[in-house]
């Protein structure tokens, strides 16, 4: 079984897998469907949630969209991004005003406007502010990291039913299995994501901030990533594979800040920044707001590191595997 014949099976096999077809095909251009409708209704207002027993009290102004209760909602709601902003009215009538996506510059405008009624025409300045595009493929790594898994459950289901050691016994190595493998993934996860993001913009005239052309490199890139993060967790994992896959790219993808952009401590920052969605971010930012791709060529070559490492640790893990009895 050589290369080609490798990936022609891989292909027959996976149409016949109809709930991934579907996946692929419906839900997760539904998905990123919902993620280009959700972009653009967090980007019209800042969204705060105000507690107030005096609901008549509380001040309005055009920039916000204030939620109004009675009881305090959880901090998570702010992690999320429902919210950007709480503000809690104390029995003297003053806020405490708490953010975990906001910067402490705009936290302070925010309680100067509730508490000492002051016009917030700043507010906004002090961040740089993400256009649509970013968001957009911000909410799309966690879908295509998730996805990405999906695609490749035909690599643990060689393992399961002991195919995976016949398929070795052709001129095939664990490796050009694993390239084959990672190269399936892409192309399935690649076109259906591209033709999404594509049709959201030239279909419905959703202002992306990026050309179709720069968006081909951009989802590649995001593509490759999420290929090699399958590849790594497929061969590290036996079981709960796609479980354990959605929990880290959720976990990750929102301490990346892919969903908002929140600051905690210096400390824990530093941490967040080692995630490759974090880079992956800053370069989609930069390239949004005019700069070349080249600019941030650190970005890219660290991203790079992560695929590469990715898939070479999917390849020698599985060959362990394998010499070890376990395939």
């Amino acid at each position: 079984m050589n290369i080609i014949n490798l990936f022609k099976n891989k292909l027959d096999r996976i149409l016949t897998k109809k709930e991934v077809i579907i996946v692929a095909v419906i839900i997760m251009p539904i998905m990123i469907g919902a993620a280009v409708l959700f972009s653009q209704k967090t980007a019209s207002k800042t969204n705060i949630a105000v507690v107030s027993q005096n609901p008549q009290s509380v001040p309005q102004n055009e920039k916000f969209k204030l939620d109004i209760m009675k009881k305090k909602p959880a901090d998570s709601r702010l992690i999320m991004g429902y919210y950007d902003f709480i503000a809690v009215e104390k029995s003297d009538g003053s806020y405490d005003i708490t953010t975990a996506i906001k910067s402490k510059d705009d936290m302070e405008i925010i309680g100067k406007f509730f508490n000492d009624g002051k016009s917030p025409v700043k507010y906004g300045d002090s961040v740089s502010k993400r256009g649509m595009g970013t968001k957009i493929l911000g909410f799309i790594i966690m879908i295509v990291l998730m996805q990405g898994v999906a695609i490749t459950l035909l690599y643990p289901e060689d393992r399961t039913l002991k195919t995976f050691r016949r398929i070795l016994t052709a001129p095939v190595s664990e490796k050009e299995y694993v390239f084959v493998q990672g190269i399936f993934t892409f192309v399935c996860l690649y076109i259906p994501t591209y033709l999404a993001v594509a049709i959201a913009k030239i279909g419905f005239g959703v202002n992306m901030g990026f050309n179709l052309g720069m968006l081909l490199v951009l989802v590649a890139i995001l593509i490759a990533f999420a290929t090699a993060f399958s590849l790594f967790i497929s061969s590290v994992l036996d079981d709960n594979i796609s479980l354990v896959a959605s929990g880290i790219a959720l976990l990750t993808s929102l301490l990346a800040g892919c969903f908002n952009v929140f600051k905690v401590n210096k400390v824990l920052d530093t941490i967040f920044s080692i995630l490759p969605q974090k880079s992956y971010m800053t370069l989609i930012q930069g390239v949004e707001n005019g700069n070349s791709i080249f600019e941030f060529k650190e970005h890219l070559v660290y991203i790079l590191i992560w695929i590469i490492a990715f898939w070479l640790l999917g390849s020698i893990i599985s060959k362990k595997k394998m010499n070890s009895g376990a395939y």
